[in-house]
């Protein structure tokens, strides 16, 4: 006996109530019945067939669903007795929503066709450079490398070594000994980061970021595992202006909206004058 078998004849004993509900067109496994409306297992069994189910999983979700239906459909019928007609009347929010998905269908087909979605870094830059007050920094940003290190007296001389190279080789060899030991490091990325982002994952302990920042470089501290190596190459203070970089893809969004927008009120403009023009409408 198959599994699927087995299934249908667990629901039908567990569930007590199962029977088949003949039409003229159908055979159903009927699960509950509320008056007149009735559960099939068709109308469930997507929920079940093919996920790799074990049979008590399955039995769990059909009693979930059947119990689920069965108290919704009798709040319905409750609410279909006490409502007035005008109350259960939804014909105009109907309306409205119909019109509002037809409207956004026909927006969204002309903005794949006619919008143009490539920005140059020229526009960028100009809407960097018009709207640099709204770029202030809330967080300390920084760019970093950073390596996490076991403290192991025999390997530390000379990982510590490679460190200080500052060459791509020595960098590749820290980056793969990280990669072999699960160890958090950044070594190529000239990425601007929070400071508070690094703090995650270096312990070190200030209680002025600011001042830290400014007056340290080259940093080592320990844990009772790990050594951490950081090198600050470059930072801005909170209340000063973000980098481009930081902002680069919001801006591209923001152009790319603010062109969407346009299409879209040009668009209702040519349909208006369009309408004007042929007497199409009329205000009284």
């Amino acid at each position: 006996m198959n599994r699927l078998i087995l299934f249908f004849l667990t629901v039908v004993v567990l569930l007590g109530g199962c029977q088949y509900l003949s039409t003229a067109t159908s055979n159903e496994i009927v699960l509950a019945r509320v008056h007149n409306k009735y559960l099939c297992y068709s109308d469930i069994q997507d929920m079940i067939v093919g996920k790799g189910l074990s049979s008590q999983d399955s039995l769990t979700i059909v009693q979930n669903v059947v119990n689920s239906w069965v108290r919704k459909q009798l709040l319905l019928d409750q609410a279909e007795k006490t409502l007035t007609p005008d109350e259960k009347d939804f014909s105009k929010q109907l309306e409205e929503y119909r019109n509002s998905l037809v409207i956004y269908e026909f927006e969204s087909s002309i903005i794949s066709q006619k919008l143009d979605t490539v920005v140059s870094l020229k526009e960028i830059q100009t809407y960097y450079d018009q709207n640099m007050q709204n770029f202030e920094l809330k967080e300390n940003i920084i760019k970093a490398d950073y390596v996490q290190i076991l403290d192991d007296q025999k390997q530390l001389p000379r990982l510590k070594k490679l460190w200080q190279n500052h060459d791509i080789r020595s960098k590749t060899e820290l980056e793969k000994y990280c990669i072999q030991n699960g160890l958090n490091y950044s070594l190529f990325d000239d990425s601007w980061i929070y400071f508070s982002d690094l703090l995650n994952i270096i312990p070190i302990n200030t209680y002025n970021q600011e001042n830290f920042i400014r007056y340290n470089r080259n940093i080592e501290v320990m844990d009772s595992l790990y050594v951490y190596l950081v090198e600050i190459k470059d930072f801005k203070i909170k209340e000063s202006i973000a980098p481009l970089s930081m902002h680069e893809n919001n801006i591209r969004q923001i152009i790319v909206n603010r062109r969407k927008l346009e299409l879209l009120q040009n668009l209702q403009n040519e349909i208006y004058e369009n309408a004007l023009t042929n007497n199409y409408f009329e205000i009284y």
